[in-house]
Parts: structure tokens; sequence; C-alpha cells
């Protein structure tokens, strides 16, 4: 159903002077949440759950099936975007009923340059759950949208080799040649080893690249994987149990092959798999007990900056942190603190960073759980991305917002998918277009 904001802006929102000008805005329903006290749309560690290819955008979340109460479907939804944005339509996949009532058991999505979508869902320590379009849909467009247009649930990527179980957080990530990689803890919070593998876009085989991080009896959570101008970047903090409470640190490492060999900041190749145990790629140490959460947002500007936001209590408040890479390679972290934001606490939901086609304009998605709203703040370059002004709230909403990193690239337009707030079943699954001028 299409909700378009007809109202004005400002009746809903509060605008402020920045760098960035919202031009429009405009927003849909998706369908609804499901039901019960789990998040499991809107998480950020889906990668991605919002993916614009060709002239269409995709989405995919789980809704309540027929069956009632704590049984859930697969959806995917696709939209023309261009020439001009068009009504959202719906598939469920409704040969596998997801059951499991835990925040861990996401949809991620993957398309690859062959237009082959790819899904994988609903693990946390279980084997692999993975499914693939029968045929290149998102190039071959077909006229009806319906579930057979996926093969299988398979538990094993065809042509690679495992482990596949026990599997937790699959993400995948373009590469320029229309590969595709696939990354995953195997595994157990506070003892697990993350892996790669890659898609072939030619031949649509998979292939293994292997574990790349060793846990050391704990585990390293990443902020996520991102391919800018040949280079693979990750960064991670390191959890020793699986309480939350023991993350602590904050890592980083890139590879110029895909994921097979890996450098450290200095530009030091490093074993691999890249041990816990090692303090070669540590960035900055943040002790455990800091409020540090896990898997919050990670993202690489055109420039070759790196960005990646976290949180922590050490400054005795506990605040929203920006550690940056520099152009010259060199470290800073600073406090996203303007003033008007409530303080992140430990469990409260996870933000996410973006940045404009240039690189000189940085975008903060920060969730204000109090206020039931998602804050977007914006940075400049020119104020060494410590100038954060507030450009504009989503209302009522409980989510970790995950957004279409090519609209906001291609089109300056920030695309973001959120998780209303309120109670079951007014609670919506949204897509938000912020139309902005840089």
């Amino acid at each position: 159903m299409n909700l378009r904001a007809g109202t004005p802006l400002l009746a809903f929102m509060v605008l402020c002077v920045s760098a960035v000008e919202l031009i429009s805005t405009e927003h849909w329903d998706l369908g609804t949440d499901v039901q019960g006290s789990q998040r499991l749309d809107g998480v950020s560690f889906q990668e991605d759950v919002l993916i614009t290819f060709g002239n269409y955008q995709y989405v995919t979340f789980y809704s309540t099936t027929p069956a009632g109460y704590g049984n859930h479907y697969v959806n995917v939804g696709r939209r023309p975007v261009a020439p001009e944005v068009s009504e959202w339509e719906f598939l469920s996949l409704t040969d596998y009923t997801q059951t499991t009532m835990d925040g861990h058991n996401t949809i991620s999505m993957g398309i690859s340059g062959d237009g082959n979508i790819h899904l994988s869902f609903d693990h946390h320590d279980v084997p692999l759950n993975y499914r693939v379009s029968s045929s290149p849909i998102a190039i071959d467009i077909p006229s009806e949208w319906t579930e057979d247009l996926f093969g299988d649930v398979l538990h094993e990527l065809p042509g690679s080799t495992g482990p596949w179980d026990p599997l937790t957080y699959p993400r995948f990530e373009l590469l320029d040649d229309g590969d595709l990689l696939f990354e995953f803890r195997i595994g157990y919070s506070g003892s697990g080893d993350s892996y790669i593998h890659r898609y072939s876009s030619t031949d649509g085989q998979w292939q293994a690249y292997g574990k790349y991080i060793q846990g050391n009896d704990n585990n390293a959570y990443i902020n996520g994987l991102d391919f800018v101008n040949g280079r693979l970047y990750t960064s991670w903090v390191i959890r020793e149990t699986p309480d939350a409470t023991t993350n602590h640190d904050f890592f980083f490492a890139y590879s110029e092959d895909f994921g097979q060999s890996w450098y450290n900041t200095e530009g030091t190749q490093l074993d691999v798999p890249i041990s816990t145990a090692s303090n070669s790629t540590l960035i900055w140490q943040v002790p455990s007990n800091s409020g540090m959460v896990n898997q919050e947002g990670q993202f690489v500007d055109i420039n070759g900056r790196f960005h990646a936001l976290m949180r922590d209590d050490t400054s005795g408040v506990q605040l929203y942190q920006h550690y940056m890479r520099g152009i010259d390679e060199n470290w800073t972290k600073s406090a996203i603190n303007p003033g008007d934001i409530s303080s992140p606490g430990l469990y409260a939901p996870r933000g996410k960073l973006a940045a404009d086609a240039t690189g000189n304009t940085l975008i903060a998605l920060l969730p204000d759980e109090p206020a039931l709203e998602t804050r977007i703040y914006v940075a400049t370059s020119g104020g060494s991305f410590q100038d954060w002004s507030f450009l504009v709230a989503i209302p009522n909403t409980s989510t970790e917002p995950l957004f279409d990193r090519k609209r906001l690239k291609n089109e300056n337009i920030l695309s973001i998918f959120v998780r209303q707030g309120g109670s079951y079943p007014d609670r919506k699954l949204q897509v938000w277009d912020l139309k902005l001028s840089f």
C-alpha cells in the first residue's frame, strides 16, 4: 500500500539549517511487522535489506503468516524507481516458515551482477539457510512477481565447501565485477570464527575463501564489509563471553584481493586467519564494561576515508562515537554529541553512517529510542566531520535504520527502511525516501 506523505513536511518533522537541504520526503507502508517482543525486521547487521539494481528497488522482510503468532514468511518486494517511482509489489516464500522469535534470525539479501537475487535467513547458531532466484530476475524483469521465481532452500553454497554450522550473521557484499561476497560467523557468541565465500556471476558457483578471523576463546563482531575502489574493509570489536558487557577495543583491517589476504592500518600484511589474540589490528583501546555495542555501523566514502559508528561511556557519559581513518591514514575518534539526542545505552537500537557521492558530507542515522525517533545528522569534511547538525527526524520508529547505498550515491536519495514503534498490529514496516541536495 502506498502511503506517500501528503501533508507539509514541517507538520511532522523538524528541520534546521545545515550543509544539506532536504528537498522532499515520501514514505510507504510495506506491511505489518511481526507480532512479539523481538525485532526480526530492521536490524543493524542485515546487509542488505534495501537494494537498488537497474531501474528497480528491492526489499525483504518477514510477515506473520496466516498460521498466526510466531509463524513468519520471507517476503521480497520490488518497485520501479526509474524513470519514476511506482508502487511496491510483494511475494511471499511460503515453503519455509520462520518460527524462532530471536532478533538474530533476520534476513539478508544480495544481488549479484548476473541479476540473481540471493537470500540468507533465520540463523542463530544453526545450519545455513540460503536460496537464490531461479533466473536473473533483476535483469530479465518478470511481468509476474511470484514465489516460483526462487529456488529451494539450500543448506550449503553450490560449488563451495563448509563448514555451514553453527552459522549466524550472514551478509553479502557486491564487488565491482558483479561477483558477490558472503560473510558469516561459524561458532558461538564469545567463541566463533568469521568466514568469506565468493560467488561468480559468470558461472553461478561459489568458492570458499575460508576463515579470515579466528577467535581465541572469544569472537570478533564485525561492523560490516565495504568494497570501495578495489579495497575490502572491515572493523570489529571482540567479545570474550556471550555477555555483551565483555565487548572491548576497536580493530580494523583491509584486503586488496577480495578477502583472501589482509593488511592492518599501517599496510603490514597479516597472517590469515587474523587472530583475535593479536593486537596487530588494534586501533583504539576501549575496556570491557564500557557500554560498547557490537555490529553498529561503518562506511567507506569515495575518497577512501573509513568511518565507523560505535558508542561507549569512557568520557563518563554514554555517547555515540565516530572513528575515522582519514585520507592521510591517521585515525581520530570523536563523540557525536549534538546535545538533542538521548544517550544510547548498551542495548539501545544501533545506528548507521552514510555519505554523499563526493564523500564530503557524512550522514548519521541515530535511533533515539526514548523519543521513538530516528534522528538524522550531517557533518562536513570542512568541519573535520565534527560539526554535527540536525537535519530531520523520522517519527514513531523503534528500529535500527537501514538504507539503500546505491540510491544515495547515484540519486541523492536517502532511502531508509524502518520499523515503527507501537504495538502489533498497528506497527508497520516502512520505507522513507528523503531527497537531498548537497
